[in-house]
């Protein structure tokens, strides 16, 4: 039998519905998901299916140790805590535990997990419910192994979500892939913040959706770009900031027809003064900022002259000379 918007056959389901945020609605973003769809969710897949001692003996050897003893010592009994309340979650996989514990419908996840340690062994403290230690780091290595795959709109919105997603997926799922995307970054001048930023963004699809860079699609990209701008739009400078999307298509990830996508990407809307800047990902933000009130001054001539000819260097661009 197959479940309501489950592919017949494929063992995948379109994308889940975040709650509380914005999903696309209509106009170019639409358009441009229609034409270049992100991969579907899938169901299933064999790291998802393991026994818990196939997932804990895979997740002790390398490459998903930490080099530190002591913080490998703290991820070890993280991911022991969070693998043990997982289990006692219904499902036939892990995906489905997680799914199935609530996780990514509480402001702290990492509380049900500390709540159910409470419950089972007898043992609690005075005072307000306390996180299971140490769980953010055992969900992290369940993210980088593609144990468990959590919503895009959660990754980039709760608090409690795991950080360091792009360092992860970079040492133990595909390094040489990272590496060559970095070197891309400084072969180009994208400074260390918008290079982090889009790193960030490709580790989250791939922790949403699994496989490695080079699995990536537009549509996917596009989809991210839209959840991000829902959720950090009083918090990110350039949530449409499409140098993830570049990153990828100049490293070779898209088809034929992606640059057609990357420009309506880059180019949805009248940008900001400060979306304008931060496509030159300039490092030294004292500097960034002051770019950003002079071109609020020359908005007439310099906005337009970045708008148009955004291959310019930036001091050429804002000022009109070398």
């Amino acid at each position: 039998m197959t479940s309501a918007g489950v592919r017949a056959g494929t063992g995948t389901a379109a994308a889940r519905p975040v709650a509380g945020i914005p999903q696309p609605g209509g106009g170019a973003s639409a358009d441009l998901l229609a034409r270049f769809p992100p991969r579907p969710a899938a169901l299933s897949w064999p790291a998802t299916l393991a026994a818990r001692q196939e997932v804990l003996a895979r997740l002790l050897a390398p490459p998903f140790p930490l080099d530190n003893p002591l913080s490998q010592q703290g991820r070890r009994l993280g991911l022991v805590s969070v693998v043990s309340w997982l289990e006692a979650q219904p499902g036939g996989s892990w995906q489905d535990r997680w799914l199935a514990s609530g996780a990514e419908n509480t402001p702290d996840w990492r509380i049900l997990a500390g709540g159910w340690r409470t419950r089972r062994t007898g043992i609690s403290l005075p005072g307000p419910a306390r996180p299971a230690p140490h769980a953010g780091a055992g969900l992290l290595a369940l993210i980088g192994a593609d144990v468990i795959r959590p919503g895009t709109g959660w990754l980039v919105s709760c608090p409690a979500a795991p950080r360091n997603l792009a360092a992860e997926m970079a040492r133990t799922r595909d390094p040489a892939a990272f590496a060559e995307l970095t070197a891309l970054c400084q072969s180009g001048s994208v400074g260390a913040f918008a290079r982090l930023a889009a790193l960030d963004k490709i580790a989250v699809i791939m922790a949403a959706r699994g496989g490695t860079p080079a699995g990536i699609t537009v549509g996917d990209c596009i989809e991210l770009l839209e959840v991000v701008a829902a959720v950090r739009a009083g918090e990110d400078r350039h949530p449409h900031s499409p140098l993830s999307c570049q990153l990828l298509r100049s490293w070779g990830a898209f088809g034929h027809d992606a640059p057609a996508a990357m420009r309506v990407l880059a180019s949805r809307g009248k940008p900001t003064c400060e979306q304008l800047i931060d496509r030159y990902g300039i490092a030294c933000h004292p500097v960034r900022d002051v770019l950003v009130d002079y071109l609020r001054e020359r908005q007439g001539v310099g906005g337009l002259l970045l708008a148009a000819a955004p291959g310019l260097p930036a001091r050429q661009a804002v000022l009109g000379r070398p």
